[in-house]
């Protein structure tokens, strides 16, 4: 199995302090791919996780999220497995919330929800292209700040939708965990 057949992924939490890395199950429990923390261990230790690579089987690298360093909003590139660009996603800051968007082919997507609690959809021209909610993964992975998001993607997705909803997804956690170190 890959993550490009089923409609709903699971994405399991693997963190500690130097990194970030994710198992991503199907929705019958087994694991398809999984995502590691890129980067120097030097540069996690201070700034966090900034690179995220999701591997569909061994060394098949089919997905990055890079943290693009910049003054003021947090901007996320989003990459296939061999560095070329799928999107790109920005959180902006209004007046009352926060609002992320994805620039994908031309078109505005937006992450429309509760960013901050993974309860959330990932809308295209008022379509849903994928609902994301946080499952509960038990008292002792929530104190370790542990989650784990179910994914439903629509079905008939073209690979480039997948790739960027599977890396809009991402890119909110790293957001997150940004957001947390302070």
């Amino acid at each position: 199995m890959t993550i490009f057949e089923p409609n709903v992924l699971v994405f399991q939490q693997i963190k500690n302090l130097m990194k970030n890395d994710f198992a991503i199950l199907d929705g019958q429990g087994t694991q398809i791919a999984h995502v590691e923390t890129g980067g120097s261990a030097l540069g996690r230790l201070f700034a966090g996780s900034r690179q995220l690579t999701v591997f569909d089987g061994p060394n098949n690298p089919v997905l990055q999220v890079k943290d693009n360093m910049s003054v003021g909003r947090d901007r996320m590139e989003i990459l296939d497995g061999q560095g070329q660009h799928i999107a790109n996603l920005v959180k902006r800051i209004t007046l009352f919330k926060t609002r992320i968007t994805v620039e994908f082919q031309g078109e505005e997507i937006e992450l429309l929800g509760n960013l901050w609690d993974f309860e959330f959809q990932i809308s295209a021209r008022s379509a849903v292209i994928a609902s994301v909610s946080r499952s509960w993964s038990g008292l002792g992975n929530a104190l370790m700040g542990k989650s784990t998001y179910s994914v439903q993607l629509a079905p008939n997705l073209s690979v480039g939708h997948r790739l960027m909803s599977i890396g809009s997804v991402l890119a909110l956690d790293l957001i997150r965990e940004k957001q947390n170190r302070g």
